[in-house]
């Protein structure tokens, strides 16, 4: 009998190997779930990796101002993130954890009873301009879902290039029933969070070549807007 599990044992164990090696590592940038299903190896299981190591630098703590509230935030990474069974699909993702607090300090709820709002890691995207005399020009963001009853609100995240500041600015909102959810301190159409980092800046990247201008706040004021 327990030649047997132990058999039992080692073919599933083969078997699991077998589905793991298997499974396609795709780079994250610029990658999509949507076109990762048109993939003719997506049965297999798709891994989409950050290869580059280009969401390291969005980790670590911030803080900024929206209007009339505070804004603090962490941001940390999900290694292997499962997004969904059928066909098996990873990707790895940032993970923002959001608390906000109105003038006299007290922390404003995002729905009832949930202080701490979270938004997924949604979307890579970076974008090579050609060569120039300075050299090549890289324009690289990231979009963050806050996802609550039937709205799926998206933020899309820029760095400065000194990466001490992320602009999120408002993206997209989905609301697929009723009135949607839409708090005052969610930036709208041509509104952004403006947020300043609060733990150590992290080493410079070798592949972290943004657009020669640094100040991503500038057309947004102090206020968000």
């Amino acid at each position: 009998m327990n030649r047997y599990v132990l058999c039992l044992l080692l073919v599933l164990g083969l078997a699991v190997q077998e589905r793991v090696f298997a499974q396609k590592v795709i780079s994250l940038e610029n990658t999509t779930l949507y076109h990762v299903l048109e993939r003719p190896d997506a049965s297999q299981g798709i891994y989409m990796e950050d290869t580059g190591h280009r969401l390291d630098k969005y980790t670590g703590t911030w803080e900024g101002t929206f209007k009339e509230y505070k804004i603090k935030a962490t941001i940390s990474q999900q290694k292997k993130y499962q997004v969904q069974d059928n066909p098996p699909v990873f990707q790895d993702r940032l993970l923002m954890q959001v608390r906000v607090f109105d003038r006299s300090g007290k922390a404003v709820p995002f729905i009832s009873k949930v202080i701490e709002g979270e938004g997924g890691g949604d979307d890579l995207q970076v974008k090579r301009l050609a060569p120039n005399p300075m050299g090549a020009i890289v324009e690289e963001s990231y979009k963050f879902l806050f996802s609550y009853g039937y709205t799926g609100y998206f933020l899309q995240g820029t760095l400065s290039n000194d990466m001490k500041s992320l602009a999120l600015a408002h993206a997209a909102v989905i609301v697929l029933d009723g009135s949607g959810w839409l708090p005052e301190f969610m930036p709208r159409a041509k509104e952004a969070w403006i947020l300043h980092r609060t733990s150590p800046v992290p080493p410079r990247p070798a592949n972290w070549n943004p657009p020669c201008l640094d100040s991503i706040s500038a057309p947004i004021g102090p206020s968000g807007r």
